[in-house]
């Protein structure tokens, strides 16, 4: 079983058909639902999914049920921001120059010792300067 920390846009791509990359993220999010993976994701992710989808689809009701379904989801697990997590987010933030989401994504993935999945090539590349040792 994999430790994962999934960022907004794998999960919003798994639950949209129109997202290029649909079926690559379907099966991560499958992984997870299925019970081979867990994943670990600051609460800032469920914001953003609920987001997303309210954007992309019009829908309000839609984006509803989803953040409904994401909290009922037993392999997932969302991490309340603490101080701690916030001065080491922010920290992150200075030293690469990464966006505030994409800064607490990474520190959850570094707090927790997960495997980073985005589809966010600039947020790959900067969460490579900053991982203590690239994971097989």
């Amino acid at each position: 079983m994999k430790k994962l920390t999934i960022d907004s846009s794998v999960i919003v791509a798994s639950l949209l058909e129109t997202e290029t990359r649909h079926s690559e993220a379907l099966q991560i999010w499958e992984a997870v639902l299925t019970g081979k993976d867990v994943a670990i994701l600051p609460y800032s992710v469920l914001v953003e999914i609920a987001a997303a989808i309210r954007r992309r689809t019009g829908s309000e009701e839609l984006a509803y049920e989803v953040k409904s379904e994401l909290l009922k989801i037993e392999n997932v697990s969302f991490v309340v921001l603490d101080q701690k997590a916030a001065e080491e987010a922010a920290e992150l933030a200075i030293r690469t120059g990464l966006k505030g989401m994409d800064a607490l994504v990474i520190q959850v993935a570094l707090e927790f010792d997960t495997e980073l999945i985005t589809f966010d090539d600039e947020m790959t590349k900067r969460y490579q300067t900053v991982q203590p040792a690239l994971r097989p």
